[in-house]
């Protein structure tokens, strides 16, 4: 074995793939029964495709990624759509000129629409935050309704958090489109694969020097030797790079505290009609637990005889021995929390030959393109640095002579 890798998501799949493709012989522990992380998906027993952990699409503005993917399966146009349910009417989510046809009469959505795009020429795309600061007081009000109504509603119950604890930057992942553009992501690539994620993680790991251990709790398997900062795995002392892509406090066991993430509880339906709601996702921001609704017989698109399956989406604060909501999404990003992941990191570098990569080990939330540029990145600095290891090792020797 030349590296053990921690967690058989997105990224430690991508960093075996490459270390694979160069040579190594790679070993991935993964704590679940199942391979690919989140992303995993499977046929139900309707033949519905769907993801136990939550609705994916891939969108991206690079094309050498979208070619990556392509290497390892067919890929297929997927431009994800979301409505959200207000005032007991569905509206298009990122809001849009549409948008403010059904919210407004016809005169007074025409002059919207202009007063906006004069105040934002050029730009077709702007955040809620620059709408409802403008100083034009339509314009504003405008912002004040989408802020109000959506954004803070829906964030807060996300977050479970007053708004104003939250970053702004939140709002930023949403955009608002200054036109009709329907698409959730604005992204120039944006695709699934076929056959599902599954799929496309079964091939990438599809490698003579890949070899994968499921139902591998790193917690029971790997101790860290804190006097000599080494690794064991099963009480032998490793030699080798370890990439680690689990929660990072986890790995320390808490020395620092936990922490803190938000999780989620999926109520899964099956329904006897061929259709539920009009779009993949709706949101409901202004429900009292409920945050949005997927429908995966659109998801990708299939027939399923006339039945449709839904998953109902409830946030929760992430409680490890809780017998629900004892999965970490959402890393809760503050100065606190940052500080906290700080010292996690700072342990981590103690021992030269653990490498910490991926949402929960980065304690960052990362889309599937990011994750596959971090996974690039920890693969090429551990083949620098045995490159560097080996180059002082043979400088080693000739001095010797």
């Amino acid at each position: 074995m030349d590296c053990l890798i921690v967690g058989c998501g997105l990224c430690g799949t991508v960093i075996a793939r490459t270390l694979a493709e160069a040579g190594w012989k790679i070993t991935i522990i993964e704590k679940r029964p199942h391979i690919g992380g989140n992303l995993y998906d499977f046929f139900n027993e309707d033949g519905i495709l769907v993801q136990k952990y939550g609705p994916h699409s891939f969108f991206t503005d690079r094309s050498d990624i979208k070619e990556y993917i392509e290497q390892f399966i067919p890929v297929e146009a997927s431009y994800l759509e979301y409505l959200t349910y207000i005032n007991g009417q569905y509206l298009p989510m990122p809001f849009n000129f549409k948008t403010i046809d059904l919210l407004y009469s016809h005169d007074q959505a025409q002059l919207l629409k202009k007063q906006l795009t004069e105040a934002f020429p050029g730009q077709e795309i702007v955040s809620v935050t620059d709408i409802l600061h403008h100083s034009n007081p339509i314009i504003s009000q405008y912002g004040r309704f989408m802020y109000e109504n959506e954004y803070r509603l829906y964030t807060a119950k996300q977050w479970g958090r007053p708004i104003e604890g939250i970053s702004t930057d939140v709002f930023h992942r949403v955009p608002v489109y200054l036109s009709y553009r329907k698409e959730y992501q604005r992204h120039p690539y944006q695709f699934i694969p076929q056959g599902g994620f599954t799929s496309m993680i079964e091939k990438m790991l599809c490698h003579p020097n890949i070899k994968v251990l499921l139902n591998q709790d790193a917690e029971n398997v790997l101790t860290l030797d804190a006097s000599e900062h080494g690794i064991l795995w099963n009480q032998k002392k490793l030699k080798c790079p370890v990439v680690y892509t689990g929660a990072a406090d986890a790995l320390f066991h808490y020395q620092y505290g936990e922490l803190p993430y938000r999780s989620l509880e999926f109520l899964w339906k099956t329904v006897q009609k061929e259709s539920v709601q009009d779009a993949p996702v709706v949101a409901y921001p202004q429900l009292d637990k409920i945050t949005r609704v997927t429908e995966y017989t659109k998801l990708p698109p299939q027939a399923a005889n006339g039945k449709t399956v839904i998953a109902v989406e409830i946030p929760f604060e992430y409680e490890r021995n809780a017998p629900c909501g004892n999965e970490p999404y959402y890393p809760i990003v503050n100065a606190q929390t940052q500080e906290r992941y700080a010292k996690y990191q700072a342990l981590a570098k103690e021992y030269p030959q653990l490498y910490l990569a991926g949402r929960l080990a980065d304690y960052t939330y990362y889309n599937m393109d990011h994750a596959i540029i971090r996974a690039w990145s920890i693969a090429s600095k551990i083949q620098q640095e045995k490159d560097l290891k080996n180059y002082e090792k043979n400088c080693g020797r000739c001095s010797d002579l």
